[in-house]
């Protein structure tokens, strides 16, 4: 085995674990020198994000898509973004930043870890496979609304696989846009005490939740069933 391919099945597990290394790092070098009236998020956060406008938001738009990249859920970034920079701004902020840490994770998994992924998880990929064989864009934006599984995992496997490109990644993007609505929604109501976007919130998840599974359903070929789904790619057993 070649040294690169030796890097390739390396670097999938290593992602994690040096990503996490990454935040530590950046949380210390954030907050090392930050005294104790920074001590709040809402304050810490507005420090180092909210004061820095357009160039904020050009920056803000890079972290999601390097974050997103890195395992880090858009819901969060949608919730941080909403509350410094409105609903719809933070939407189609992070919904850009996603659709970029989409296609970084996309790319990584056809250039530098398809091997990797069909050496060693051969039924998942051919499962994935099958699952898209309908309709690519319409299986992903169902996914996405929904939202179900590891988002960078099964970019990057969906990368691997044979699975149109970009009608998973059009799919994936537009999907991304409620979930981060909702999120973005609920960072700018945190700047109030009033409940109502909160109860509102867990009534639009549930409504997304039975939307992203109608469309899957809808899409899905005829011969898969849900017990296929589980063995297939939870198991990822025949």
């Amino acid at each position: 085995m070649t040294l690169m391919n030796n890097a390739r099945i390396f670097f999938p597990p290593a992602l994690r674990a040096g990503s996490l290394f990454l935040f530590c790092a950046v949380l210390y070098l954030l907050f090392r020198n930050v005294g104790v009236e920074y001590s709040s998020f809402a304050v810490i956060t507005e420090h180092y994000i909210g004061r820095f406008g357009m160039r904020g938001l050009s920056a803000y738009f890079l972290l999601s898509g390097v974050a997103t990249f890195f395992f880090v859920p858009r819901q969060l970034l949608s919730l941080v973004a909403g509350y410094f920079y409105g609903t719809l701004p933070a939407v189609f902020i992070v919904s850009l930043g996603a659709g970029l840490g989409c296609l970084l994770s996309m790319g990584y998994g056809n250039f530098l870890a398809k091997n990797f992924f069909q050496k060693n998880m051969k039924t998942r990929m051919q499962c994935l496979e099958h699952i898209f064989t309908k309709s690519t864009f319409g299986i992903a934006l169902g996914i996405r609304i929904m939202p179900v599984g590891s988002n960078t995992f099964l970019n990057m496997l969906a990368g691997a696989a044979k699975i149109p490109f970009w009608r998973f990644w059009a799919g994936s993007v537009i999907g991304y846009i409620p979930q981060n609505y909702l999120f973005a929604l609920l960072g700018n109501a945190g700047k109030t005490e009033n409940t109502l976007p909160l109860v509102q919130s867990v009534f639009f998840y549930a409504v997304l939740f039975c939307a992203g599974f109608l469309i899957v359903k809808k899409n899905l070929p005829g011969h898969i069933t849900l017990k296929y789904l589980y063995d297939g790619i939870v198991r990822g057993k025949e």
